[in-house]
């Protein structure tokens, strides 16, 4: 792939080199399960003119479905209109088709809509003209204007004319006027073009804007194995899944927040069983948990609790404890709660079994001090230097500390082969990274890290840092993790603090995203302390007292400091 340089034009093919590239890399991991349409639909992209491919790339690079005719003016594209009507007349291009009177409007510009609709507007405007002078039918009409009069096109905004256009003119009309003057084009098999992302980047949000920022040097992948026999979709059955999945999905989120009951049931129940799979399962839980939120807040409380006794995902339990509760139902409360201490998915969970209904608010922590600094708008930085004003350095780090060591430490196995988790070229961890099971999923692949002597986790940690410098691993930031401030850190810390801490952040990834102490101060070998900064009016957030009683309880010298 060529390199771009900011600034510079990229190569002619550029655009189509990426996207031919995508078609390819399809072909070559998923031909065999393709449809002979889906097939022939790659076969076409590949095999058409350059100028057509060029363009092709252009299109779907654009946001929106719809696209000006007039705006297709690229420097590598000689003859625009013969490889439009070439992509026409293979069917990957609509012209003009039909489309929302809103979405159409909405591509013009405040003077083109004059141009297009202001000889409409005259004529409905003096006929709404009421006897008091009011035009209120037209867009920029006010009371002040005489009786009959049509509106002047300056006094009309772009607002003023898409709400009279909507309220007033059919989609036939409004196709037909923008037609005439700005014809537009749509990408043809939309879902085919989905399809083929799916397969390639292993969802539908990224697109060929990937390539770019890989080419410009913004970000540096790492290399990890990419074998047919460990994709995404095994087969055409699993695909097949996958894609009602999200179907069912968008159906979700068209139902919105506050979902009607018996439109939500044909979800429910396609939902029903759980997967092997799993990201299927993983997708499918979440699903049901955000239905579930939604009947929740409807008041179908049956519907709702079905929903979350099939997700295997948190918080699925704690909403089942809280409607349970809410119907006064305190012997189910009770098991579940028990359950959820016994055996509780993550550290949240079992926090939020031990505390519910106790009607009790978290106190400040005893390791709480009152700091009086000079600037209470930057207050981490007033801290730090308050902190170190005789000796050490404090870095403001939040949770970047315990998740780069993780991430340092444990990169073979976010890097690792298994099956269905790396999917493309432009992947910065793994597609189960944040999963409970990701470690448990790698142990028979990998040597842990943590089994190794206190010297010989440092000097790994620092050789990692050395060698994959500024390659991009979603766990690592590499502004903090520079080779310098590593080596300080794990000097101030010790072994045995950054062994405790990358243990904390395997028990689970997710949630320790959140929540760690602000600021990591060294005042010396060994002489360190992790330091969460309140300002005069914060309060801390549920994960935060957990991250404090975790390194209280390992014995981590950690303190809360109340600026003033």
């Amino acid at each position: 792939m060529p390199e771009l340089s900011p600034g510079q034009p990229p190569p002619d093919h550029y655009y189509a080199d990426n996207l031919i590239a995508l078609v390819e890399g399809v072909r070559q991991q998923y031909g065999d399960i393709l449809t002979a349409e889906e097939a022939e639909f790659g076969e076409g992209i590949v095999a058409m003119p350059a100028n057509s491919q060029r363009l092709l790339a252009r299109l779907m690079s654009r946001k929106g479905p719809l696209v000006r005719v007039d705006s297709l003016n690229f420097r590598e594209i000689d003859d625009t209109s013969a490889a439009l009507g070439y992509l026409v007349a293979e069917g990957f291009v609509s012209r003009c088709p039909e489309a929302p009177a809103a979405a159409l409007a909405r591509l013009l510009t405040r003077a083109e809509l004059g141009q297009c609709f202001g000889d409409a507007l005259a004529p409905r405007s003096e006929s709404a003209a009421t006897d008091n002078g009011s035009c209120s039918g037209a867009p920029g009409a006010d009371s002040g204007r005489s009786a009959g009069a049509p509106p002047r096109r300056s006094d009309a905004r772009k607002r003023d004319y898409l709400e009279w256009i909507e309220r007033s003119l059919t989609d036939a009309e409004v196709h037909r006027r923008v037609e005439r003057v700005f014809p537009w084009v749509a990408l043809d098999g939309v879902e085919r073009l989905d399809l083929y992302r799916l397969l390639f980047f292993g969802d539908r949000r990224r697109d060929l804007s990937t390539f770019v920022l890989r080419d410009l040097g913004l970000s540096r992948y790492p290399e990890y194995e990419l074998a047919r026999e460990r994709r995404l979709f095994a087969d055409r059955a699993a695909l097949d899944a996958y894609r009602a999945l999200i179907g069912l999905g968008d159906y979700i989120d068209e139902l919105g927040a506050r979902p009607p009951a018996d439109a939500a049931v044909p979800a429910l129940e396609a939902l029903w069983q759980p997967f092997g799979n799993r990201l299927f399962e993983r997708r499918r839980s979440r699903m049901l948990n955000r239905l579930g939120r939604g009947l929740e807040r409807v008041g179908e409380f049956d519907a709702a609790l079905a929903c979350y006794a099939r997700s295997s995902m948190p918080p699925a339990r704690e909403r089942r404890v809280r409607i349970l509760k809410r119907l006064l139902d305190t012997h189910a409360v009770e098991r579940l709660r028990r359950r959820m201490r016994e055996r509780p998915i993550c550290p949240q969970e079992a926090d939020f079994a031990a505390r519910f209904g106790t009607r009790r608010s978290r106190a400040w922590p005893r390791e709480t001090v009152v700091l009086d600094v000079p600037d209470i708008e930057r207050v981490e930085a007033a801290a730090a230097a308050v902190l170190t004003a005789d000796e050490g350095c404090a870095w403001h780090l939040e949770n970047t500390l315990p998740m780069g060591l993780f991430g340092l430490a444990y990169w073979d196995w976010v890097f690792a082969p298994v099956d269905g988790m790396f999917v493309n070229a432009f992947q910065t961890a793994p597609i189960d990274l944040f999963w409970p099971d990701f470690l448990e999923a790698r142990r028979d692949l990998c040597p842990d890290p943590l089994d190794s002597d206190d010297e010989t986790l440092q000097a790994s940690l620092l050789e990692t840092c050395r060698t994959h410098r500024g390659v991009a691993n979603r766990l690592v930031d590499w502004a903090v993790f520079d080779e310098d401030t590593l080596s300080r850190l794990l000097e101030g810390l010790g072994a045995d603090t950054v062994r405790k801490l990358v243990g904390f952040a395997g028990e689970d990834l997710d949630n320790a995203r959140r929540g760690f102490p602000d600021l990591t101060v060294v005042y010396g070998p060994g002489r360190f302390e992790f330091v969460e900064v309140k300002g005069p009016n914060d309060r801390l957030r549920d994960d935060q007292y957990l991250w404090i009683e975790r390194l209280r309880a390992a014995d981590l010298p950690v303190r809360v400091a109340r600026c003033r």
